[in-house]
């Protein structure tokens, strides 16, 4: 590079390029910032989860909604073959019966 173009570089000047680096270096410093209070939220957040009787008590539910949930597939399952064997021998069954399998 000649010396005479020390303060140009690839047609942009260097101060237009500390100015870019300095704007690079505060949003940086701003995603780090960001980054921090996110992890203490969550270390706040996972704290009072368990420490709180409440969120104890959200998470019991949560877990029996869960069974709930299981018990109530199980039983459209066991009720969905009810309706096949019901359905397959719709010949023999009452036309209420019958006219039911044919809307599903």
């Amino acid at each position: 590079m000649e010396e005479g173009r020390g303060d140009n570089f690839g047609g942009v000047s260097t101060d237009h390029l500390k100015m870019e680096l300095l704007e690079e270096i505060r949003l940086q410093d701003i995603v780090q910032l960001s980054m921090l209070e996110i992890r203490h939220k969550i270390a706040e957040l996972e704290a009072k989860l368990n420490t709180d009787d409440e969120g104890g008590e959200w998470k019991v539910r949560y877990e029996t909604r869960l069974e709930l949930n299981d018990q109530l597939e199980k039983q459209i399952v066991s009720l969905g073959d009810k309706m096949e064997k019901i359905c397959g021998n719709s010949p023999g069954t009452e036309a209420t019966i019958y006219m039911f399998c044919k809307l599903n």
